[in-house]
């Protein structure tokens, strides 16, 4: 009697591949908690080690951009590969007939994995029952781990099954069209993942990575708007689930809705956002205009307790970062619910966000679910990666103009923006010459104290490529440091230097 088999390797890569199938279809469905995202926040702490950070952003052609999504693509394909070993090694050593026994087996590995390894090693406590995880929902995270451990050991059990020479042709026929099946779902589902990843990445950064023709516009459209996050899928959070908890050192809690915050008094507010991780002359800056409630308000409403020091703020994709009251107290900073007149966008924060002008933007924290009031040091997501506690914005100016723009009176004019945070900006200045010479430029008063400034310089000049480069000094009358640093811990710093067309 001749038997019809997959071998041990076979049976484990379909099902391991149909298995990967099936996660990134539960992810794009139904929006499933998947075990390779776990793992993907647990490792991106390696990005705070120095080496890795420079690493990534030594890679050429603008692939820097693209790394959150490389790194999530890695994780992802260990977590597979780890299966597929499990898998292959089930088949050779234990060769459990039984299929039931395997189901059960590999779904209790899979919710075990996820509760008892993933989850504490993201500080949410076993099976996600930590005060602290609010991204990962317990019941929800175990029940799709036992689905995807069950839907593991059925196509493991398929493929390595048996079938007799003078079985049914139509059950063997069945059975090999159903694991074409599985391999071509494994296969479609992953370029479909990897599509939408392309696209998300494309759309995140094609604004930001084009090269900048003229002057950027005072206030930018939100669709231009720079945005970064930890995530490789950004939560949709819907306005009716969303409450706003004020907890902690404070003398009544709260809970707010959506339409609460609409009901208060609202504040309009152009206000720079800056990425701490935005290099010398990059362009993960923009200044919009931005509506809500005064944090102020809200914190008096509540009561806040005299010893009282920090705020945690947390984020419903499991984010957290904290910065001091005093911050907190200041006009600006407000929790935001329309960019430039519309509802905020998902990528933006949707339904709402935190503003606090004068630090870096991982501290504005989006989709924010609780606002707790505690007077410990509190080190957030990115602290604990290496990252700025303190998040000062650092001085910044910025050449926008490639070829510069022939003016009537037959001289040329650059143009660019300048930021300090809360200090402001008092001067810019430019040289021509390679920093032998400086000269100030025109600078426009900014809209607020919250608002970038554009500048703008002419001069007389002849066709050719110049080297020029730019200075800014703040208001309190500190000049911008020349010495050149990379954005890992406290931000970038030092001149940016362009090479100018002149025709």
């Amino acid at each position: 009697m001749r038997s019809y088999r997959f071998n041990h390797w076979q049976a484990s890569l379909i099902a391991s591949l149909g298995f990967a199938a099936l996660m990134l279809l539960g992810k794009l469905i139904f929006s499933a908690p998947l075990a390779p995202e776990m793992l993907f926040n647990i490792s991106s702490r390696f990005l705070g080690i120095p080496w890795v950070f420079n690493l990534i952003h030594s890679l050429p052609w603008g692939l820097d951009a693209y790394a959150k999504y490389v790194f999530y693509g890695l994780n992802y394909l260990v977590y597979i590969a780890f299966w597929f070993a499990f898998g292959l090694i089930f088949l050779k050593q234990f060769r459990v007939k039984s299929l039931l026994i395997g189901s059960i087996l590999f779904s209790l590995i899979s919710a075990l994995l996820v509760g008892l390894i993933l989850m504490p090693l993201q500080g949410l406590g076993f099976f996600g029952l930590s005060e602290q995880n609010f991204f990962y929902p317990a019941l929800p995270s175990v029940f799709w781990s036992l689905g995807f451990g069950l839907s593991f050991a059925l196509l493991l059990g398929l493929s390595s099954k048996s079938e007799k020479a003078k079985m049914v042709e139509g059950r063997r026929q069945t059975l090999k069209t159903l694991l074409h099946f599985v391999t071509a779902l494994s296969i479609a589902s992953a370029l479909k993942q990897v599509s939408s990843l392309v696209v998300l990445a494309q759309e995140q950064v094609s604004g930001l990575l084009a090269k900048i023709k003229g002057l950027s516009p005072e206030v930018t459209a939100t669709e231009d708007h720079y945005q970064v996050s930890k995530n490789v899928f950004n939560p949709t959070v819907q306005e009716q689930d969303w409450q706003l908890k004020i907890t902690g050192l404070v003398e009544n809690e709260l809970s707010l809705r959506l339409q609460d915050l609409k009901n208060m008094p609202s504040v309009e507010r152009t206000s720079t956002l800056m990425c701490i991780s935005n290099s010398v002359g990059g362009n993960l800056a923009g200044n919009s205009l931005w509506s809500g409630v005064m944090l102020k308000d809200l914190l008096e409403l509540v009561g806040v307790n005299s010893d009282a020091t920090k705020l945690i703020l947390k984020g419903a994709d499991n984010y957290s970062d904290s910065f001091a009251l005093d911050a907190a107290m200041r006009e600006g900073t407000i929790v935001a619910y329309l960019q430039n007149g519309e509802p905020l966008t998902v990528d933006h924060g949707f339904p709402a966000r935190v503003l606090v002008p004068g630090i870096y933007g991982m501290k504005n924290v989006k989709w924010v679910t609780e606002i707790e009031l505690t007077n410990e040091d509190y080190q957030g997501y990115w602290q604990t990666r290496g990252w700025s506690d303190l998040a000062t914005i650092q001085t910044m100016s910025r050449i926008d103009t490639r070829e510069a723009t022939r003016l009537e009176d037959g001289s040329v004019a650059i143009g660019g923006v300048a930021f300090a945070g809360i200090r402001g900006i008092s001067k810019v200045e430019v040289s021509v010459d390679a920093a032998k010479t400086w000269q100030e430029a025109e600078l426009k008063p900014a809209l607020n104290d919250l608002s970038w400034n554009l500048w703008g310089f002419s001069w007389q000049s002849e066709p050719g490529n110049y080297k020029i480069l730019v200075r800014a000094t703040d208001g309190t009358g500190e000049l911008q440091t020349d010495k050149k640093n990379s954005p890992l811990p406290d931000g970038s710093t030092g001149y940016h230097s362009v090479t100018v067309k002149v025709s």
